[in-house]
């Protein structure tokens, strides 16, 4: 199963304190449905449901919080409920996204719609940040190989234009030095807090790819 979607619910055991309400249940459910299509769409399947990698991440950081705060259940309570739940549907499946009953994913993403709703599009300084962040880290990983070069020259055009769109709106240069600054404070921040909860994904910068082109 796609590890990503649990990673972060693990802690101390204890005896869960209250039951799981048939909502809670379905939730759980939900986590580990989408877990196993997020699992299928690592390996080039599944491709007919919406990319669920870095959502489901999400997803299952909301609804594990929720439970641990209206069950008093541990982390590790609810990393072993999915955990279960995913057993149970894999079992059921041969642990193939395919053999998932399709009115059941389109519940569950349509819980996840609700409950965890994709961000906004990320702004061009916002896009030049994450770019930047990207390549200094490919860079520090794996030197300036081909892959960094083209994240850096990716990362330059969104600042170019990042900048251009900022006195567009008659910001001054210090002004446009100074949001420039502080959006990449704050993306590096998010990065780190993405990191430190372990189940949050990455930050996603396909979309400024796009922002990117000619």
């Amino acid at each position: 199963m796609n590890s990503l979607l649990i990673a972060g619910l693990v802690a101390t055991a204890g005896a869960p304190q209250t039951p799981l309400n048939v909502d809670q249940q379905r939730q759980i459910g939900c986590v580990a449905t989408l877990a196993i299509v997020a699992s299928e769409q690592t390996r080039g399947r599944a491709s007919e449901w919406p990319a669920l990698q870095a959502r489901g991440a999400r997803f299952a950081q909301v609804v594990g919080e929720r439970v641990m705060k209206e069950a008093g259940w541990t982390k590790e309570q609810v990393r072993d409920a999915i955990l279960a739940s995913v057993a149970a549907r894999q079992a059921q499946t041969k642990g193939a996204s395919a053999d998932l009953p399709d009115n059941e994913v389109r519940d569950c993403i349509a819980m996840m719609d609700a409950q965890a709703p994709a961000p906004p599009p990320p702004t061009l300084p916002q896009c030049a940040a994450m770019v930047t962040a990207a390549y200094e880290e490919v860079r520090a990983r794996d030197g300036q190989t081909a892959g960094a070069k083209d994240l850096k020259t990716i990362a330059s055009v969104l600042h170019y234009r990042a900048r251009e769109a900022l006195r567009a709106k008659g910001m001054s240069g210090s002004e446009v030095d100074r949001e420039m600054a502080q959006t990449r404070e704050a993306i590096a921040a998010e990065a780190k807090r993405r990191v430190a909860d372990d189940v949050s994904a990455g930050l996603d910068y396909s979309p400024c790819l796009e922002m990117a082109r000619p």
